[in-house]
């Protein structure tokens, strides 16, 4: 065990280093969540009415998902350039625990998730997003956008082992993040269409947005908490087992 966490912090180390040596994916990673915020809360915002919200209170949430949806693609990106230039192949030939390589990925990812959301949240501030959430409130928000984190990360990490080209990567994350559009975070699920209203309403995105919303807003919880909990713990420990079980195969091959 302890061995898998020192080979896991040495993998965790390799990919920040990597990451932050790409000054320009460091900076898009920082500037997306500002340019959602002023695009959504202060451009379509002047236009834009939720029925008791102020805009920029209703869509923080929806963008913070944007967000994290956009950025999860650099972590199939990593996973899927380390499989395809035969580093994969050195690592597997070297004594270090088989499950150090994945885990590296998906710390690095979920550090750089938790940012983005800090990130999101401040400038939110800064343009007029005024929550009423309490301290323990606060501790749910986190819980519940760090189990949707996780989730995200293992779904990209699985894109990241089977893709077979950067295309295939941008295709999905294109679609998880028109997902969002699709949800409950720029509108009210009540004003789409019958069909994507359905859809919207049931897409775990939803549940996840329409719980933070809540927390922050002081709104009736409902079940929207548990939904989103039970929809994030679903999706992780699902893509988890699948993504071990592809990469095993990969170490066989």
């Amino acid at each position: 065990m302890t061995k898998t966490i020192s080979d896991s912090y040495i993998m965790f180390k390799r990919v920040l280093v990597k990451n932050t040596r790409s000054p320009e994916a460091v900076i898009m990673a920082l500037i997306v969540p500002i340019v959602m915020m002023v695009l959504f809360g202060m451009v379509f915002g002047g236009v834009a009415e939720v029925e008791g919200f102020n805009y920029i209170n209703f869509i923080v949430p929806g963008i913070i998902i944007q967000c994290i949806c956009n950025m999860s693609g650099a972590t199939s990106m990593g996973v899927h350039t380390d499989m395809s230039t035969g580093i994969f192949d050195r690592f597997r030939s070297m004594l270090i625990a088989k499950s150090a390589f994945l885990a590296g990925h998906v710390w690095v990812s979920v550090l750089r998730s938790i940012i983005i959301t800090a990130v999101t949240f401040g400038f939110a501030f800064v343009i007029g997003f005024r929550p009423y959430a309490g301290f323990v409130d606060w501790l749910l928000v986190a819980g519940v956008l760090i189990m949707f984190i996780i989730a995200i990360t293992w779904l990209v990490v699985i894109l990241g082992l089977i893709a077979t080209s950067g295309e295939d990567i941008n295709g999905f994350n294109f679609l998880l993040v028109i997902f969002t559009f699709v949800s409950s975070a720029f509108a009210p699920t009540e004003t789409l269409p019958t069909a994507l209203r359905v859809f919207a309403e049931h897409q775990p995105m939803t549940h996840v947005i329409n719980a933070t919303r809540a927390l922050l807003m002081g709104l009736p919880l409902e079940n929207s908490l548990w939904l989103a909990l039970a929809w994030s713990a679903g999706l992780a420990v699902a893509a988890f087992l699948l993504a071990v079980r592809i990469y095993r195969g990969k170490l066989t091959q």
